[in-house]
């Protein structure tokens, strides 16, 4: 037939679960769809119900980052009859993996680089604003070459409010980001920060990712942002693909099934 292998693919359901949300969505045709967040929290309370809702997808594709939220959801997944399919840098073989402790990567990055490998161009710097930012390379000859890995925004500012006596803590979802550099409050002061400080720092790690490859004769091509955060420390040259992990979790799934 001439319907591609793609198009008959069922759907599937693809949780990422990080250290403060886990995101879902369904991949259906090609793109993810019904997109939604839930505190991992909240997650690891009301699991039974919240899987309760997914119950006509058979083949769940997840990554993780918190080992007893994979725990519970392995738990529940096994009294169900869902397909699952746990992402890690060795149980995939279509994105090939430089990096000589590969179990230790973690594995919402190699869903991050999987998909980058197949949909974008090579090489690629892909940057993911969470609790924790990750920088990834991924080459054509090399595929995942490895990494940076430094505080998120939120977690600098965490950070300073529980490690101080008398710094405010201060939640960025909330808070107002027009804020002068010069603050003349405590809070302004730690919103400038972040607000001045963050993105020329990322800008730096770009740079010195840059001049590596180059003495490699490797100059990168795209440059993707991911994560919460990325709408708001966007770089320059950069695109933003909000479904970037959900995506590679999508395409590793569909291709461990081909080669079963």
């Amino acid at each position: 037939s001439s319907m591609s292998r793609m198009d008959i693919v069922p759907p599937i359901l693809c949780l990422d679960i990080g250290n403060t949300t886990c995101r879902s969505g369904i991949w259906l045709d090609g793109k993810i769809s019904q997109q939604q967040t839930v505190s991992t929290k909240e997650l690891k309370k009301n699991l039974p119900d919240w899987l309760v809702a997914w119950k006509n997808i058979k083949q769940i594709a997840f990554c993780s980052v918190v080992p007893e939220a994979e725990e519970l959801l392995m738990l529940h997944l096994e009294s169900d009859n869902h397909e699952t399919f746990r992402l890690t840098a060795l149980n995939q073989s279509g994105l090939p993996v430089q990096y000589p402790n590969a179990e230790e990567i973690g594995s919402d990055r190699i869903a991050n680089s999987y998909a980058v490998y197949q949909k974008y161009k090579l090489p690629a710097v892909v940057i993911d604003l969470g609790t924790a930012t990750t920088f990834d390379v991924v080459t054509k000859s090399g595929g995942y070459r490895g990494g940076v890995i430094l505080p998120g925004p939120q977690g600098m500012l965490d950070y300073l409010g529980s490690k101080t006596a008398l710094l405010p803590k201060i939640d960025l979802a909330t808070a107002s980001r027009n804020c002068r550099v010069i603050g003349q409050d405590t809070r302004t002061a730690l919103m400038s920060g972040i607000l001045h400080g963050y993105l020329p720092m990322l800008h730096g790690i770009l740079e010195a990712i840059k001049v590596e490859l180059g003495n490699e004769g490797e100059t990168i091509q795209s440059v993707i942002q991911t994560g919460g955060e990325s709408k708001n420390f966007l770089m320059d040259g950069a695109i933003i693909d909000s479904t970037l992990t959900l995506d590679g979790l999508a395409l590793a799934c569909v291709a461990d099934q081909a080669n079963r």
